[in-house]
């Protein structure tokens, strides 16, 4: 059984380098907890070395992890990753 093509308008298309950026509180260990989130759900490692930039006033930590995804389900994987862990504030 082949599977379908994805329609010319599809948003992505997959396989497809996917930057993801988590945000939560500062502390030493959150750039390592926010990396292991996302390669867990994305099943597949990140690609390089993460982009991590405080908040102006240091509360906060941004941490932009990339990985190459293989379909939707596994986009979808990790935002519900990220939403179900306290530590996150916020993912895009």
């Amino acid at each position: 059984m082949s599977s379908a093509a994805p329609p010319p308008d599809a948003p992505f298309h997959y396989p497809l380098r996917y930057p993801v950026k988590v945000i939560g509180l500062a502390a030493a260990d959150f750039v390592a907890h926010a990396v292991a989130l996302v390669e867990r759900a994305a099943g597949a490692p990140a690609e390089g070395a993460p982009e991590v930039k405080p908040s102006g006033g240091g509360k906060y930590l941004s941490v932009t992890v990339t990985v190459t995804l293989e379909s939707e389900a596994r986009r979808l994987a990790i935002y519900q990753a990220l939403r179900g862990d306290p530590r996150v504030v916020f993912a895009l």
